[in-house]
């Protein structure tokens, strides 16, 4: 207080006062005192706007804070779901993968005679003569199913059987005495070939084979059965084992370069 009566009474330097024409007045006094005032309020308006305005800026820190926060749940959710999905479309890439190569397997599985197949079919029957103990040109001999199966691939025929033996690129035709063989098992006649593939195709490339033609000649001239039909559907079951197993052959690794 004794401060601030002395700034009220002697608001200038005290060399100001020894001047005589600057000698404290009470008008000066009171101006000293309003400025002083004037200060003292602009001061507490000051203090009073700083504290007011102090819960604003509190309450908007807050704010983003939560919005922060909510921003970081978010994104956390969000990359917990890429983690799901990522998961998910590996499952099922390799499942697609194991289903293409499932779907190849048994497409080569078709092929080489593993599984059996259905489809329309080209249905050849032959036979002996009725006199061929008399006239062994007459017989029905091993060469004679072999021209008649390779005709039939020549054709485009996607499987083979002869009397329900599937026919692979192991299935050996033999005579076995007088009988013939297949697969190493004995057939008996007649020889009832059946070939799936297509039926636009199978039926009209194979009349104009060298092995369908020499079979009419067969007919015509031994009286050998040679029939032809077509099938709107035929089974074809799968080759046995032994006719499938490499016993011998190894795999060739072929190198990159």
């Amino acid at each position: 207080m004794t401060l601030l009566q002395n700034i009220i009474d002697r608001p200038l330097d005290d060399d100001y006062y020894t001047h005589p024409t600057h000698a404290p007045t009470r008008r000066g006094r009171l101006a000293a005192v309003v400025v002083i005032a004037f200060i003292a309020l602009l001061m507490t308006l000051a203090v009073l706007q700083t504290r007011a305005a102090r819960p604003a800026a509190e309450t908007e820190r807050a704010v983003l804070i939560k919005q922060i926060d909510q921003r970081k749940r978010s994104i956390a959710l969000r990359q917990e779901e890429v983690g799901t999905l990522t998961t998910s479309v590996s499952r099922l890439r390799r499942e697609q993968s194991g289903a293409e190569a499932l779907a190849r397997a048994r497409e080569q599985g078709a092929v080489v005679g593993t599984v059996a197949v259905s489809g329309p079919a080209l249905r050849v029957v032959v036979d002996s003569a009725s006199d061929a103990d008399d006239r062994p040109e007459g017989r029905v001999r091993d060469k004679d199913l072999q021209l008649l199966v390779n005709g039939l691939w020549q054709s485009g025929a996607e499987a083979i059987v002869i009397n329900g033996n599937r026919l692979t690129a192991m299935s050996p035709i033999r005579a076995a005495g007088e009988g013939i063989t297949v697969n190493y098992r004995s057939l008996t006649s007649p020889y009832v070939v059946t070939a799936i593939g297509s039926p636009r195709t199978l039926p009209g490339n194979f009349i104009d084979t060298t092995a369908a033609q020499l079979w009419a000649g067969y007919k015509e001239n031994f009286d050998m059965r040679f029939d032809v039909t077509e099938r709107e559907e035929a089974t074809l079951p799968a080759a046995p084992r032994r006719a499938t197993t490499i016993r011998h052959a190894e795999v060739l690794e072929v190198s990159d370069k």
